[in-house]
């Protein structure tokens, strides 16, 4: 009898410990900011380019399309293509686009036209009348960047299925640079489109376009590439000179 008075107990306690083990939830890891983090967080500069950028919401017969832009004075904005226009035929089929700055307490924003674009490019410019005094960006040299150089990238975090929100900076680092555009890695999310990519020394060096994965098989083992495409800053030139 007491033999079996110990085992029938041992087997009850286990059963409770078991239960507490389930009840309580393990402790979550930390999120620890990164230095670059923490910088791109306060440094004035990087508000400059916050000022500076754009949530872009195109309507389309089919829905929203949403991302984000950059500022480039006398009232133009400078975007991803696909944001406002089918990539496949090269038609704009937006039916309205709105541009706006919630992250600066504009939120009614502007209606905004296409003044230029380039489908094979990915880059339209949206022009709004409405809009002046803000900081253009300067241009960097996006042909200097090597793979392993730090960036960082301006855009909207998307948050489905209510659209895109809060703006910040993202860091990231150049992957490959090619002839009309770079990588970066980590990929940037959905938000981004648009947005501008911007070197250490706080200069525009590209426009985030779209981001990709890519299975390779190295030697024998399976290899998975992703990141984000950059459009480099400098064709987009020829675009602002025709909107302007």
């Amino acid at each position: 009898m007491g033999k079996s008075t110990f085992i029938l107990g041992t087997a009850l306690l286990l059963i409770f410990l078991f239960g507490c083990a389930v009840l309580i939830p393990s402790p979550q890891p930390q999120i620890t900011a990164t230095p670059i983090t923490l910088w791109l967080i306060s440094d004035p500069k990087v508000k400059e380019a916050e000022r500076a950028s754009f949530m872009v919401k195109a309507r389309h017969p089919r829905g929203i399309r949403d991302g984000t832009g950059v500022w480039m004075g006398q009232g133009l904005i400078l975007t991803a293509f696909h944001l406002i226009g089918d990539p496949a035929t090269g038609r704009i089929v937006a039916e309205e686009i709105k541009v706006s700055q919630p992250h600066l307490g504009w939120e009614e924003g502007c209606l905004a036209k296409v003044a230029s674009a380039d489908s094979s490019l990915d880059l339209a410019v949206l022009k709004c009348e409405k809009i002046e005094g803000l900081p253009s960006p300067s241009f960097g040299d996006p042909d200097q960047l090597l793979p392993g150089d730090a960036i960082y990238a301006v855009g909207h975090e998307f948050f489905p299925p209510r659209g895109i929100g809060i703006l910040y900076p993202r860091d990231g680092e150049v992957s490959e640079n090619l002839d009309t555009f770079f990588t970066v890695s980590p990929p940037f999310i959905r938000g981004f489109s648009g947005g501008g990519v911007f070197n250490l020394n706080h200069e525009l060096v590209g426009i985030a376009l779209r981001s990709f994965v890519i299975v390779e098989t190295i030697e024998g083992e399976m290899v998975i590439k992703q990141g984000t495409i950059v459009r480099k800053i400098g064709f987009a030139l020829p675009l602002l000179e025709k909107a302007r």
